[in-house]
């Protein structure tokens, strides 16, 4: 059986995008988020996909996308294969021209993401010797408004930059460029809305909202570690419960790691519940 792969730059186009809805449909696991499947139709997205065709049907059987964000030259990836072809080497022939793909864009870093209820993905990530990183939880709440008396107040980043890089780094310990690309991204890039928590007039936590056809995604919540405790975290949560009702949205999403157990109670205590979990596998 011939193959062949080549390499495509994001946006896709339809009979593309067609093609990758139809192979994905061969699967029993959902790959379209790890994939980010929404998002290949953007012309804002960084990053290219590598397909895989069998040359004598014309027919797409592998994909690999791979995704730099915030242009630091750190790309996550993820692969699919036809179930009835994962024996014919195709995984293999696509991470290598990912691997030729990453060099030639001077990447830094790569992580490759794989769903917890595919075993086989995870124990063929391990034979090109890649390692386990860490685990994130995808979590989902409905859309309700909310009573939203608080003291903290929540408003859109207008030009609070080096208060919000000051959280950035208490909450996760970003670096000033690390900090900065993050802001950068949030406020430059369409479908994304920075947002600031106040309390007592001082900046002390900040989140940005992705909105999405039926629902909003919230990405980059971090607290101020002096504001910890102080309900900051419940207040975005339930700020952005009442935002998505009113836009019409159905429901509300978030990642976690799943080792942050103080974020976690938080969302559980907000009514996020835990839909799926992905590993994060880095080269060893």
């Amino acid at each position: 059986m011939d193959i062949f792969i080549m390499t495509v730059s994001i946006p896709l186009d339809s009979d593309t995008m067609q093609e990758l809805k139809e192979l994905l449909q061969e699967d029993t696991v959902n790959y379209a988020s790890l994939l980010s499947v929404e998002e290949l139709t953007d012309s804002h997205t960084k990053g290219f996909c590598v397909l895989a065709y069998d040359d004598e049907s014309d027919k797409l059987v592998g994909v690999l996308t791979s995704i730099d964000r915030l242009e630091t030259g750190d790309f996550e990836w993820s692969t699919v294969v036809s179930p009835s072809m994962r024996r014919e080497g195709i995984g293999t022939g696509l991470v290598a021209e990912l691997d030729r793909n990453l060099a030639l864009r001077g990447a830094t870093f790569d992580l490759a993401l794989v769903p917890e209820d595919s075993q086989e993905a995870q124990e063929w990530l391990k034979k090109i010797d890649y390692i386990y990183d860490f685990t994130e939880r995808t979590m989902v709440a409905t859309a309700v408004e909310t009573d939203m008396q608080s003291e903290v107040n929540i408003m859109p980043y207008t030009s609070e930059e080096s208060e919000v890089m000051e959280v950035l780094i208490s909450a996760f310990d970003d670096t000033l460029e690390e900090a900065s690309n993050l802001i950068a991204f949030n406020t430059q890039t369409p479908n994304r809305e920075l947002f600031i928590a106040t309390l007592k007039n001082k900046v002390v936590g900040t989140f940005a909202i992705v909105w999405d056809q039926d629902k909003i995604w919230i990405t980059g919540l971090g607290v101020h570690e002096q504001a910890s405790g102080k309900g900051v975290a419940t207040a975005i949560l339930e700020w952005a419960k009442n935002e998505a009702k009113h836009a019409g949205k159905a429901s509300i999403y978030l990642d976690v790691e799943i080792d942050n157990e103080k974020a976690l109670t938080v969302y559980q205590k907000a009514g996020f519940e835990t839909i799926r979990h992905t590993h994060y596998y880095k080269k060893g």
